[in-house]
């Protein structure tokens, strides 16, 4: 068995084990997705926070 197979033969289980996760926790997995949805949304419409210097001084 070569390395190449090793890896490939250790993410097909992982990916049969998180699937077998998945139908038990649904509730977590969807959660999970949205973060994920949501993090991609914020990286592409680039939303970050920035402190304004206003923030400190301002009357």
């Amino acid at each position: 068995m070569t390395l190449g197979m090793f890896i490939q033969t250790l993410l097909e289980l992982s990916a049969v084990a998180f699937i077998i996760w998945g139908l038990f926790n649904e509730q977590k997995l969807v959660r999970f997705e949205e973060r994920i949805k949501a993090a991609f949304r914020r990286r592409q419409l680039k939303v970050t926070q920035k402190k304004s210097p206003c923030n400190n001084h301002c009357a």
